[in-house]
């Protein structure tokens, strides 16, 4: 993915972190119902929500911009691992962001994302974390980025455990459904940010 505004971290944590990580998210408090896309989906998936708002930045034509407010202090009581999680995200990677939103999903077979951005706002990203311990190709659920026009696809990131993908929320993308084979909940943590606008001189 290089020259694109699509960076890939593999390793972010090391096994014993993640690991910890995943047996967190795999507590039973999941919900059910959430959608890639609310107006026009209409296969669900799993969801938790940690901190945040719900309220969508994808805004209609003539709209006031959605900005979100820092939910850091909310994360760390809400979550305190994950919070540690951000901590490092933040200070190693995405230095000077404001932590919006951090939620997971969880996709089994049948339980397809579409595609969809997270944003409009230019100054907008989204960070995602594969926990599993492992994963093979036969199981799919890559998640997908496509051309603004979504006439090709831009780049596609492997599942692979222990990576951190960080991208502009004004990328088109979807998380391909896991395959019939798969025998794991396809779990992704979020991190949605913002970044300052730079001060025009």
């Amino acid at each position: 993915m290089a020259g694109l505004p699509i960076q890939v971290f593999d390793d972010f944590l090391p096994d014993e972190r993640r690991e910890e990580l995943l047996d967190y998210l795999m507590e039973p408090t999941w919900g059910w119902g959430w959608r890639s896309n609310r107006s026009r989906d209409t296969f669900r998936f799993w969801h938790q929500h940690y901190a945040g708002s719900l309220q969508s930045d994808r805004l209609k034509e003539g709209e006031v911009a959605y900005r979100g407010t820092d939910c850091a202090d909310e994360l760390k009581v809400a979550a305190p691992l994950l919070w540690c999680f951000w901590q490092d995200v933040s200070t190693l990677l995405l230095k000077g962001h404001t932590l919006v939103r951090c939620y997971a999903n969880g996709l089994q077979y049948g339980s397809d994302g579409t595609v969809h951005t997270d944003s409009v706002v230019a100054t907008s990203y989204t960070s995602v974390y594969y926990p599993h311990a492992q994963w093979s190709p036969d199981w799919g659920g890559e998640t997908m980025f496509y051309e603004d026009d979504l006439s090709d696809i831009l780049a596609v990131s492997y599942p692979k455990p222990g990576r951190l993908v960080t991208f502009p929320g004004t990328i088109p993308h979807r998380a391909a459904g896991v395959s019939r084979t798969c025998p794991v909940l396809r779990i992704t943590l979020m991190f949605k940010t913002e970044k300052p606008e730079p001060v025009q001189s």
